[in-house]
């Protein structure tokens, strides 16, 4: 960084840091409101003709990307039947097998969220516009969005005193042509400032893709009107841990 430079006014290059090697093959659609270049370690993968009910004939998998704080984030991402061809330039090849578990993926494409409405749960997922085996590439996590906060931004203390403003941002959805609503986590001095923030306001931020594990209350069971018992179930959460934010004056088409 060249001195006097401020750090949070650079956006990252992902057509220059995923990797130099692959730069031509890379595909040209993705929207600088919203792109997301991930590399990491697959941990499974499969086959499917839906993704929570709507059709999508591709392939919906985890992939490993560890912090460095040495956590390990398990992240959905999800990719259409013939991405890794035109990625390879047409040559066609046995997707499951190519990618097993433990082979390192480089993808780049869009931040996405769908609703399954048989469990009611909401899927944060990376879909990959360009997907390739990349053994040598180093692991990789980033995220930029620019789209408008939609409902009040929620303001909380951790126990341990850290402070976070909670925010979803809107962003097109490449598979209904309608919304996607991103959860995103802001902290501390970035958390105060967001926290007075309202819906409508348009914000560029630059962060990474997280997951964390948390206890679902799931029912309380009463023995003379005393709890006696409480069922939880754990779940994982999908968010986008923010870096750096800022408002924008952009008018999103979404």
């Amino acid at each position: 960084m060249r001195k006097g430079q401020d750090k949070k006014e650079i956006m990252p290059n992902f057509l220059k840091d995923l990797n130099t090697e692959i730069l031509e093959q890379l595909t040209a659609g993705s929207s600088e409101k919203n792109v997301v270049g991930l590399a990491g370690d697959v941990k499974e993968l499969k086959a499917v003709e839906d993704i929570c009910g709507l059709r999508f004939r591709g392939y919906l998998g985890l992939i490993e990307i560890e912090r460095p704080s040495g956590t390990t984030d398990t992240l959905v991402v999800a990719f259409a039947w013939d991405t890794p061809y035109k990625s390879t330039q047409g040559v066609e090849f046995d997707v499951l097998r190519e990618y097993p578990a433990g082979s390192r993926l480089l993808l780049y494409g869009k931040m996405q969220t769908l609703k399954d409405f048989s469990t009611g749960r909401q899927l944060v997922f990376a879909l990959a516009d360009f997907v390739a085996l990349s053994p040598k590439a180093e692991q990789q996590n980033d995220i930029v969005l620019v789209g408008e906060i939609v409902y009040k931004p929620t303001y909380r203390e951790t126990p341990r005193g850290k402070r976070i403003s909670d925010i979803f941002v809107k962003v097109k959805n490449q598979l209904t042509k309608c919304s996607s609503l991103i959860p995103c986590i802001c902290w501390n001095e970035t958390a105060d400032e967001v926290a007075n923030w309202l819906p409508g306001d348009t914000v560029k931020l630059i962060g990474r893709l997280q997951s964390r594990e948390y206890e679902k209350l799931i029912e309380e069971l009463y023995a003379d009107d005393v709890v006696a018992e409480r069922v939880t179930e754990t779940r994982t959460a999908y968010e986008v841990s923010v870096h750096t934010i800022k408002k924008e004056e952009v008018k999103n088409e979404c």
